[in-house]
């Protein structure tokens, strides 16, 4: 922000959401969209979307975003919800006291226009589609060798005339404008968000 570029709202989640390698990034969450969706969602009234490889991979964004989006699920279920946990609370903590959480995380989750605040409210998934030439995973590294594997349209990463939309370097985004512009181009291609670098 600070630099003046505008805050994506496209991720591609990767495949190891977390580093699990020994070291100062060790636990670190690779995949952190939470504030940018607020972000999006409350400055430009738009939604995230996050590129995912699997339903799994989705279904358990869902469920970490809907807990800190909407709360915990005992107390926003539509069937008997909990107003409090007891164990939470010491025993002479006095009843009265203890807060509805169902009533207050109710009240958190209803929109200025009376809409209920919902995941898809501020996300927006989408898959990758599964290759026929072999490729299952995302971001697939070159070989031990270096060699460049041919893209899915038959043209080498390394060859000149792959055309402009291989080679050319996208232009960051300037101001909302060009990021709406940027949305309604045409979607990327596999070879197009083939890997680029080690990560």
């Amino acid at each position: 922000m600070q630099l003046g570029i505008p805050v994506p709202q496209v991720y591609i989640v990767p495949v190891e959401r977390f580093c699990r390698e020994m070291g100062p990034a060790l636990g670190v969450n690779l995949a952190e969209f939470e504030f940018p969706a607020y972000f999006n969602f409350f400055v430009y009234k738009k939604r995230c979307t996050l590129v995912v490889d699997s339903e799994d991979a989705e279904d358990n964004i869902r469920k970490v975003f809907s807990e800190t989006l909407l709360g915990p699920a005992q107390f926003r279920r539509e069937e008997d919800p909990l107003a409090f946990e007891a164990e939470d609370f010491a025993k002479d903590f006095p009843r009265n006291a203890i807060p509805n959480f169902t009533k207050e995380l109710k009240h958190f989750r209803i929109m200025p226009d009376g809409n209920e605040l919902v995941i898809e409210t501020l996300l927006e998934f989408r898959h990758f589609e599964m290759r026929s030439d072999g490729h299952e995973g995302l971001g697939v590294p070159p070989n031990a060798e270096g060699k460049v594997e041919e893209q899915g349209d038959g043209c080498k990463s390394e060859d000149e005339d792959c055309g402009a939309e291989s080679d050319a370097e996208e232009e960051v985004p300037k101001d909302l404008q060009a990021v709406e512009s940027r949305e309604q181009a045409t979607p990327w291609t596999y070879s197009q968000a083939r890997f680029m670098g080690k990560f």
